[in-house]
């Protein structure tokens, strides 16, 4: 082969190569934006118990209740445990936290993934999506650099430079955080609250005194607050001709700041509120009417899982959820899971080693620490459990 028989070969040969990379990122590219976006509200500390939406002595929410008039609101859906970093770590991997070992809130030392698995933050993106996160992680597993496009205070899906590219858009909000309701005498005798404490209702369990009626009132308010975020960020998508290509749910991570509630296994900390708003042009992905109920169960393993149905990407089978949402999911199939799993084990600076089955009305509690710190070995007695019936005051 002469010199300048080589040169045109080697053009030719640099152009089909260039053509063919081109061909294949124009075809993902094309794929993707046939696919709907996804956003997650999340608000810190609140079960269901705190919106009238779920319950009807609860904090009225006019732009939650709005979205469920255009989706979907689930009416049996759990964090499958009471506290932050591991509820996140198992939406973050649809994976149970006791199998990968993400149970330990404020552990010593972060997990690392079994070999293979991925957040699906990450798999999204593998399949074409933009993915943002604004901005708390608190993940008990370290997470590849690949999970996110952009993880901080500012991100957002308005960053992307393809306004055809879908995106997954989560953000955490903390102003119905524990710290919220953290005031001081002062506070507590010269500022009102909007709510009127003489109107709350509650539970049977809780102190019925001047003090504790101002806290439930303060957390009303916060719900309040709460509400207006979730308007903001509809608006936005409206703002940007979003609204009626994205899916926008709404939930809260565990159960609320109230006794009995973050940190515990029982109905109040593991209860979330979630409402899903589904768009007019991808409502043939959704096997409900809009304004409907579903009374099924699910839990946060079935997040992440749900969106890669949406999303028409496959689920790994490292997970441990299944989708709720998106083709090939009936309602009526949905509506026939009755069981959620739950797990409590370290919190801060307190340890327990607890499991809970939640089937139907019942809650089943197993408790494989029976014992205080320090006591004697042989005075331990056997492990303890207990059934739960559910009920308002929960």
């Amino acid at each position: 082969m002469n010199t300048k028989t080589f040169r045109i070969t080697t053009v030719w040969s640099a152009f089909f190569a260039t053509f063919l990379a081109f061909s294949v990122s124009f075809a993902q590219q094309a794929h993707a934006a046939e696919r709907p976006n996804v956003v997650w509200i999340v608000s810190e500390d609140n079960s269901h118990h705190y919106l009238r939406h779920f319950f009807k002595d609860g904090a009225p929410a006019p732009n939650i209740e709005a979205m469920a008039t255009h989706g979907v609101t689930f009416d049996h859906a759990f964090s499958n445990a009471p506290v932050c970093s591991v509820a996140r770590s198992t939406l973050a991997t649809g994976c149970l936290g006791p199998r990968i070992g993400t149970q330990f809130h404020r552990k010593h030392t972060i997990a690392t993934l079994p070999d293979g698995l991925r957040m699906f933050s990450e798999v999204l993106r593998d399949a074409g999506y933009y993915t943002s996160n604004n901005s708390k992680t608190d993940y008990n597993a370290t997470p590849s650099k690949e999970a996110w496009d952009e993880s901080s205070r500012t991100a957002s899906w308005r960053k992307r430079t393809n306004d055809d590219q879908p995106f997954f858009h989560m953000e955490s909000h903390g102003q119905s955080h524990e710290s919220s309701l953290h005031f001081s005498q002062q506070v507590f005798e010269n500022e009102k609250t909007i709510t009127d404490p003489a109107s709350v209702k509650l539970a049977d369990y809780f102190p019925n005194t001047e003090k504790f009626r101002y806290t439930h009132a303060r957390y009303h308010d916060r719900i309040g607050v709460i509400d207006g975020i979730v308007g903001n960020t509809i608006a936005k998508l409206k703002e940007d001709g979003l609204l009626e290509d994205t899916f926008v749910f709404y939930f809260g991570d565990h159960g609320g700041v109230l006794p009995r509630g973050k940190g515990y296994i029982y109905e109040s900390g593991l209860h979330v509120p979630l409402v899903v708003r589904v768009p007019s042009k991808w409502k043939h992905l959704v096997d409900r009417k809009n304004g409907s109920r579903a009374k099924g169960f699910v839990s946060f393993i079935d997040f992440g899982p749900t969106v890669l149905n949406l999303a028409s990407v496959d689920v790994p089978g490292q997970m441990d959820g299944v989708p709720f949402l998106g083709a090939g999911i009936s309602a009526s199939e949905v509506e026939a899971r009755d069981e959620s799993f739950g797990y409590a084990d370290r919190f801060d600076e307190k340890y327990e080693f607890i499991r809970s089955l939640r089937k139907g009305k019942y809650q089943y509690i197993r408790y494989f620490q029976p014992y205080p710190p320090g006591r004697p070995a042989e005075q331990l007695p056997i492990p303890h459990a207990g059934f739960h019936r559910m009920a308002r005051t929960l």
